[in-house]
């Protein structure tokens, strides 16, 4: 009886050394650690969720991953881009977007964030654009972009070549791969060209009175203001002595019908004024003809001549009892 006793109490001490130990190996298998990691991953994704909802983008995205960590699941991977993109991470965005098709082929949201890697491959790079010496042209992909360094100029995502021009430099330019949405600084140092120090464009000096000369030279087959003003002139003053001598005849008209002193004054006053108009244009046309012949002869001349006084046109009408007209003097 008392060796049974003895077996039951050191059956006793055992169990209790065993069964913790059981218990403790339960504990550690792979279904109990499994459903650690689940709870774990479970308590930082809430923990993530009401970070992003608070606007802590940063710290939302660092509890994402740590959940994510705890227990992969694609879904998470969303969450992670979600949080990038509201920091302006949009390159971090969308290579998580991307990881997220690539572990979920079948997602049901698939087309969703197709739609909006489309939108963000899409955003253009902004490219500070510098220069030393500054107040460059900036020519991207060939075309002026309008501006000058320094400035920020908006680039589609690829590939590009800017190039940078400066009169009296050299012009520099490199390529370079803009990518979505991403802040890039771009500096190029000129070189001093050889040449002219103002390059093509001219400037001060022989550049810039051989453009003068050239200038006169174009503009020596056409006609002066001078002249376009006595031929404009003279038509006015045609066209006026042809009303006024259309007025003069009807006043005739009107006289031998119904003869009196006031239709005969108005006639003949009519009639100087037709006179005094017809002259002015004829006067005024010949003075126009004159003025483009001398003009025509001036053209060859140097520029010390040029600069000398020209011909000088007087116009003086007049009226006598007998008619009247336009007297001319052109000095040389």
């Amino acid at each position: 009886m008392l060796r049974i006793q003895r077996h039951r109490g050191t059956g006793a001490r055992i169990a209790a050394l065993v069964v913790p130990t059981l218990l403790a190996l339960a504990a550690m298998s792979p279904g109990a650690a499994h459903a650690q990691d689940r709870n774990r991953a479970r308590s930082l994704y809430n923990e993530a969720q009401a970070l992003f909802e608070s606007g802590q983008y940063a710290q939302a995205e660092a509890s994402f991953r740590a959940a994510y960590q705890a227990m992969p699941n694609p879904v998470v991977l969303r969450a992670i881009a979600a949080a990038q993109e509201q920091q302006g991470n949009i390159p971090g965005a969308i290579e998580t977007f991307e990881r997220y098709l690539a572990e979920s082929p079948n997602a049901s949201d698939r087309a969703e964030v197709e739609a909006r890697l489309t939108q963000l491959r899409s955003r253009p790079a902004t490219v500070t654009v510098t220069s030393t010496p500054p107040g460059a042209q900036i020519v991207v992909d060939g075309r002026d972009t309008g501006r000058v360094t320094p400035s920020e100029v908006e680039m589609a995502p690829g590939e590009h070549a800017v190039e940078l021009r400066l009169n009296g430099y050299s012009s520099a330019s490199q390529t370079f791969t803009a990518q979505a949405a991403t802040r890039v600084r771009l500096e190029l140092s000129l070189t001093p060209g050889e040449g002219d120090p103002l390059g093509a464009n001219g400037g001060d000096g022989q550049g810039a009175s051989g453009g003068d000369d050239g200038g006169d030279g174009g503009n020596s087959g056409d006609p002066s203001v001078g002249v376009w003003v006595t031929a404009g002139i003279a038509a006015a003053a045609l066209v006026s002595g042809t009303v006024f001598g259309f007025l003069a005849l009807s006043e005739q008209s009107n006289f031998d019908s119904t003869p009196n002193h006031e239709i005969a004054d108005r006639g003949e006053v009519f009639a100087l004024v037709a006179d005094i108009s017809f002259g002015v244009a004829a006067a005024l046309a010949i003075t126009s003809i004159v003025l483009y012949i001398v003009e025509s002869g001036d053209s060859g001349e140097s520029d010390s001549a040029s600069n000398d006084e020209g011909p000088r046109l007087t116009v003086a009408p007049f009226a006598s009892p007998q008619g009247g007209g336009a007297a001319a003097q052109l000095r040389f």
